[in-house]
């Protein structure tokens, strides 16, 4: 995809959700051209991403209506403990290496004034963007994805499945939200969330030791169309209407959970990564597509006024200034809120408190009642 636009020569590798949105912010003044290796398939479309208030004003901003998005408002979480008894309710308040040149692997050279590394968890540009830093940061192990031993099973079901089970029907009424199962297993959880007016989705962490061997030997973090039989074995410690759901799920993929060490730097001279590249996060947070969304309005903020590829340097120290903070408090929560923290991190945080990491994130507060 490439742009018309006079101004800066950007290419972008990946055209992910990062890349697409920085390519929507940049392409009004920038001749903008997105590299992406796979051909475009829109046929998945049962997977789930959240939509924080800050995220949505920028969508609206370029002209995405609530019309498109096909959303569900998620105004409520719930927590049930492993006999489904409801344990908590949350409600909203508020409804000089790179000149910059790079050459693909089939032989075809693409130059421009910046290179934008949105290439995923599994980045390329990274590792060249870091290289340049050795000795002077420290980015040891900053380069690979990190797989945080758990793995999520993944699938949709229908509405009416939770509307007959009086255990679980109470999330198909007027209150629109996100359902938590726990167990007694501290590193199981089922979530439930609505995905559109007929769906919900499951997705279910559990430990990924069952599956490593698999997820080596493919190479891949996701396995398709396991049995459903696997995921009821996971978790026999949960309540029967878990259980059921679990194996009348159909279409189950299995998702290994990685994220990456928290990088100290996300560019150099004229290549800057964004999105997973610069800061993949696990999904607990919720907040993995807000915060790469937000990489493309900010870049495209700290290169508005930006006449020349000299001046681009700096406008990438000044984005990585303001916004590699707010990427790193996410990650650390993220890795809060799923259990994945040492003992000694724990220790020095202390408890999650998620009120504070929502008004942090998009400024409105959270109310939390505890009920018998």
């Amino acid at each position: 995809m490439t742009s018309d636009s006079a101004g800066l020569q950007i290419l972008i590798v990946g055209g992910g959700l990062a890349g697409l949105a920085a390519a929507s912010f940049l392409r009004e003044q920038n001749e903008v051209t997105v590299l992406e290796r796979s051909n475009l398939d829109f046929s998945r479309n049962d997977y789930v991403i959240g939509v924080a208030p800050n995220t949505h004003r920028l969508l609206l901003e370029q002209g995405i209506e609530d019309s498109h998005l096909k959303a569900t408002d998620l105004t409520y979480i719930w927590a049930c403990n492993a006999e489904g008894k409801l344990i908590r309710e949350t409600l909203s308040e508020s409804l000089a290496r790179f000149g910059a040149t790079t050459i693909f692997t089939r032989g075809d050279t693409y130059s421009g004034d910046l290179i934008i590394g949105a290439d995923g968890i599994n980045s390329v540009i990274r590792a060249a963007v870091l290289s340049t830093h050795s000795g002077s940061v420290d980015v040891a192990g900053g380069v690979a994805a990190v797989p945080s031993g758990l793995a999520a099973y993944l699938c949709t079901i229908p509405k009416a499945m939770l509307c007959d089970d009086p255990v679980l029907a109470f999330q198909t009424g007027e209150k629109s939200g996100m359902a938590a199962f726990l167990g007694t297993h501290p590193r199981k959880r089922v979530l439930v969330v609505p995905a559109d007016s007929e769906n919900f989705q499951i997705v279910a962490y559990h430990p990924e030791d069952r599956w490593v061997e698999q997820f080596m030997q493919s190479r891949s973090s996701i396995i398709k169309d396991v049995p459903a039989e696997r995921a009821v074995e996971d978790f026999l410690d949960f309540h029967p209407s878990v259980q059921k759901m679990l194996a009348n799920a159909t279409a189950l993929d299995v998702w290994r959970i990685r994220d990456l060490d928290q990088l100290p730097v996300w560019h150099s001279g004229k290549a800057i990564l964004i999105g997973d590249a610069a800061h993949a996060v696990t999904p607990h947070s919720g907040h993995g597509f807000n915060i790469a969304f937000e990489d493309g309005e900010a870049l495209g903020y700290f290169l508005w006024d930006i006449t020349s590829a000299a001046q681009v340097p700096a406008a990438l120290a000044n984005f990585e200034t303001i916004h590699i903070p707010r990427a790193h408090m996410v990650q650390l929560a993220s890795r809060h809120i799923g259990g994945l923290l040492s003992e000694e991190e724990r220790k020095k945080i202390g408890q999650f408190d998620y009120g504070a990491f929502i008004t942090k994130v998009h400024g409105c507060a959270c109310y939390i009642s505890l009920l018998d």
